[in-house]
C-alpha cells in the first residue's frame, strides 16, 4: 500500500508566493507593499483558517521504462461514475467557508465588488488569506461566470498572468490555451480577466480597475479523511492497486471501489502519483477519443506533459511513464499495469483523531 502522505492545502505554490512579495515582471507588474496604500481588504470580518502542507521528500533519479511499441487501435470501454459522497447538509455547507464566501468543490470563493488593478486585487486577496483564482476546469469557469453575473458585473480579474513567453496560474497548475475569447497581444496585456458570457480575455494590469475573485481552501480541509489503505492528497483520496490489469479492467476495478481512474490536474499531483508507483508505469484516467486526449472526469487535458506518446495515437490509454510526464499505452491485453483510483475525501465530523 501507499506510504502515509498528507497534503492539506494547494493554495500557495512557491512561484505564487514569491511572485507577490515582489511582483513578477520588470515592465508591467510593479512591486506592491505588504499593506496596500490605496485600499483596504474588501471582505467580511472573519477569522482565517490556516493550513499546513507537507512536501514529498527528494528521491533518487527514477529508472525510465522502455517505451511501449505501437499497437493497433483499440476501442476502450469507460465506466460512467457518479459522486459517492452524500450531499452535505446546509449547516455543513455554511461551515465550510467564512461568511460571505461561496463554496464550490471544496474551495471557498469571494467576489470583490470593487474596482482594483490586478496587482491590487492580488494583494487584497493575500490580506484575506487567499489568492486570485486559478481556473482548473470548464465547470469551475462556469461557476465563476455565474458568481460574476449574480454580482451584476461584466468582468473580473483571475489569477492568470503572462511571464517569460508563457501563460501561468498563480497556484502553479497547468494553463490551458483552449479557453480564449479574445486574446490581445500577450506582452502588453499580461493579466487575465473573466468574461461572464464567453471565454477569458487578457488585459493590461495597471491601467483599469475591475472586480476580482479570491479563492482559498475550505475550513474543512484539515478534517478530511480517507479509507484505510488510501492516501490523502489535496482533498482527494488515492489508492494504488499493484495488480496488473488492462485499462478497462482497471477502470472497472476503480468503479467497484466507488472511485475512478485518476485524472491529473497539476504537475504536483503527477509527481505524487509517480513517486507512489515506485517510479514505474501505472494506469491513469486519460484516453484518446475522436482525435483528442480527454480525462474521465471531464477536466481539461494538458497536452504538453507527455514523456512519451505514440506518433499515430494508436496507443490510446494513459499511464505514468517517467519523471518527464505520462505516456500512451495500448489499452487491452498487451499491457497489464498497476493503476491509481481516486475519489473525494470524506469529511470527518466527529472529534479530531490523534
Amino acid at each position: 500500500m501507499m506510504t502515509d502522505y498528507v497534503q492539506t492545502s494547494s493554495m500557495a505554490s512557491t512561484a505564487a508566493t514569491d511572485s507577490f512579495t515582489g511582483m513578477m515582471t520588470d515592465n508591467y507588474i510593479q512591486t506592491s507593499e505588504t499593506t496596500p496604500k490605496t485600499f483596504t481588504a474588501v471582505a467580511p470580518t472573519v477569522t482565517p483558517a490556516f493550513f499546513t502542507e507537507t512536501t514529498m521528500s527528494n528521491s533518487t533519479t527514477p529508472t525510465i521504462p522502455t517505451p511501449p511499441p505501437t499497437t493497433g487501435a483499440v476501442n476502450c470501454c469507460m465506466t460512467t461514475l457518479h459522486s459517492t459522497l452524500a450531499e452535505p447538509s446546509p449547516s455543513s455547507l455554511q461551515s465550510m467557508c467564512p461568511n460571505g464566501w461561496e463554496e464550490y468543490q471544496g474551495r471557498c470563493y469571494y467576489f470583490v465588488n470593487e474596482d482594483l488593478t490586478w496587482p491590487q486585487a492580488q494583494s487584497n486577496c493575500a490580506l484575506l488569506e487567499s489568492m486570485l483564482v486559478s481556473v482548473h476546469s470548464i465547470q469551475e469557469y462556469g461557476f465563476l461566470q455565474q458568481l460574476t453575473n449574480s454580482n451584476g458585473n461584466q468582468e473580473a480579474w483571475l489569477g492568470g498572468f503572462y511571464l517569460q513567453d508563457q501563460w501561468l496560474w498563480l497556484d502553479g497548475s497547468w494553463f490551458y490555451n483552449n479557453s480564449w475569447g479574445v486574446q490581445n497581444i500577450d506582452s502588453s496585456n499580461p493579466c487575465l480577466l473573466l468574461n461572464p458570457y464567453a471565454a477569458w480575455i487578457n488585459s493590461q494590469c495597471n491601467i483599469e480597475g475591475y472586480p476580482s475573485i479570491c479563492v482559498k481552501n475550505s475550513n474543512v480541509q484539515n478534517r478530511m479523511m480517507c479509507p484505510q489503505g488510501w492516501s490523502l492528497f489535496q482533498g482527494r483520496c488515492y489508492y494504488y492497486n499493484s495488480a496488473p490489469l488492462t485499462w478497462p479492467e482497471a477502470d472497472t476495478n476503480c468503479a467497484g471501489l466507488e472511485a475512478s481512474l485518476v485524472s491529473v490536474h497539476s504537475p504536483e499531483e503527477y509527481y505524487f502519483l509517480y513517486q507512489h508507483s515506485e517510479y514505474s508505469s501505472a494506469w491513469l484516467g486519460g484516453f484518446y477519443l475522436e482525435n483528442e486526449w480527454v480525462w474521465l472526469d471531464g477536466s481539461w487535458f494538458y497536452q504538453g506533459f507527455f514523456g512519451e506518446e505514440s506518433s499515430d495515437n494508436t496507443n490510446q490509454c494513459l499511464a505514468t511513464y517517467s519523471s518527464d510526464g505520462w505516456g500512451s499505452y495500448g489499452c487491452n491485453d498487451m499491457y497489464r499495469l498497476p493503476s491509481f483510483c481516486v475519489k473525494d475525501a470524506l469529511l470527518h465530523t466527529g472529534q479530531t483523531e490523534q
